[in-house]
């Protein structure tokens, strides 16, 4: 039942990493306006026109790969500082965080620790 659980939410994040990575190219949905500490965030790694061209390409790839079951554990470890970053901007600069963190943050939380589980046991 367990791994029912993990494919679902890795599929789950890793689809949503990959159709946000892209949407960042290819601009099909508009994004929600949020907080004006969210926006000015966003505007500001647009403008450097190296940050968020990285990460959308990050997104894309791992996702892509977490969907087809290569590497698992390390395209997770890739997301961790993305979804830390998204989470935590969304908290403290979004004043309705919960539609953004919880489809991102929750599948994320259970896939990586379902594969994290393994490295622990067999570590101590």
């Amino acid at each position: 039942m367990l791994d029912y659980i993990e494919i679902i939410c890795r599929w789950a994040f890793g689809l949503q990493m990959a159709f946000w990575g892209l949407n960042g190219f290819f601009h099909w949905v508009a994004i929600p306006p949020s907080g004006d500490g969210v926006t000015r965030f966003t505007e500001a790694c647009i403008e450097t026109r190296f940050i968020m061209p990285t990460v959308k390409m990050i997104e894309v790839v791992c996702g892509l790969l977490l969907l087809c079951k290569f590497a698992v554990l390390l395209n997770l470890l890739i997301f961790a500082p993305i979804v830390f970053v998204i989470t935590m901007l969304h908290f403290f600069h979004n004043p309705k965080p919960w539609p953004v963190v919880l489809p991102i943050t929750v599948p994320f939380l259970v896939a990586f620790s379902s594969h994290l589980q393994p490295l622990i046991s067999t570590s101590l």
